[in-house]
């Protein structure tokens, strides 16, 4: 078992590297496939994408890939989300067994991945048109409307991201994608270090109501961590649209799986 999460952890690495697919959206599900709780899952899940998320912020900050701005606005509504759906999650486990409670979060887990496979492919095909130098849909900057959709789209992403472990990446990026006029490299900067402090939030919640497996999580990160390293090198040598939308695809047939 031990070898199989290793290995796994490099695939979902690669994967991540290559593409910048959301990390959550094949770890969990790939985690529950090798039999891992789904509760403990998402936890695990989060630990795992902490790290990865970490090393790309360093790089993103570097580069000054990050607008800060919409991360603060991201942040007011995912953070108070993610500490919310963490005490619903601490009632839901005092009053429901824990296979009623995996029953509903795998439940909640497909629809999610449904949603965010959807998400992915109208944000991959709005990056694209970017980089060629297309207009966005919207163009909200960071005054009072722009901060009050931020808060919403916060408050989903904490909520998402807490109960699931997935979100942190998809439904910010195609947020930022179609309704600012941010860079693609920024988006994605943006996204990521938005990403890392709801994952803290996130993954402490789960720390505190036991759903967590450290000894999963360091192996599957033994796997993940030179994974992703060899997938960005990587990156500029595979059909990445082509390649992410494959991914996409596999993520939204096992979210309809997961709902049947």
């Amino acid at each position: 078992m031990e070898a199989l999460l290793i290995f796994a952890g490099f695939i979902v690495g690669v994967a991540v590297g290559a593409t910048a697919i959301g990390a959550g959206s094949l770890t969990v599900p790939l985690l529950i496939l090798l039999g891992v709780r789904p509760m403990e899952a998402v936890g695990t899940a989060l630990a795992v994408n902490f790290v990865t998320r970490l090393m790309a912020a360093w790089q993103h900050n570097r580069q000054k890939a990050v607008n800060y701005s919409w991360v603060l606005s991201l942040a007011i509504g995912s953070i108070p989300a993610s500490i919310a759906t963490v005490v619903l999650m601490r009632t839901f486990k005092v009053h429901l067994s824990a296979e009623a409670l995996d029953i509903f979060a795998l439940k909640f887990i497909g629809a999610m991945l449904t949603l965010m496979a959807a998400i992915g492919i109208i944000s991959n095909f709005m990056i694209h048109r970017k980089t060629f130098g297309e207009p966005s849909t919207l163009k909200l900057g960071i005054g009072r409307v722009g901060k009050v959709v931020a808060f919403f789209v916060g408050t989903l992403t904490g909520t998402s991201v807490t109960f699931t472990g997935i979100g942190a990446g998809n439904i910010i990026v195609a947020f930022l994608a179609v309704c600012t006029t941010l860079e693609p490299s920024t988006i994605v900067g943006t996204a990521i270090v938005h990403g890392i402090l709801i994952t803290t939030v996130s993954l402490l919640g789960h720390a505190w109501v036991g759903d967590f497996n450290l000894t999963t999580a360091v192996l599957f990160s033994v796997g993940s961590i030179p994974g992703a390293l060899i997938g960005s090198y990587a990156s500029p040598l595979v059909p990445k649209r082509a390649l992410k939308l494959t991914l996409l695809t596999i993520v939204l047939l096992s979210g309809v799986r997961a709902l049947r």
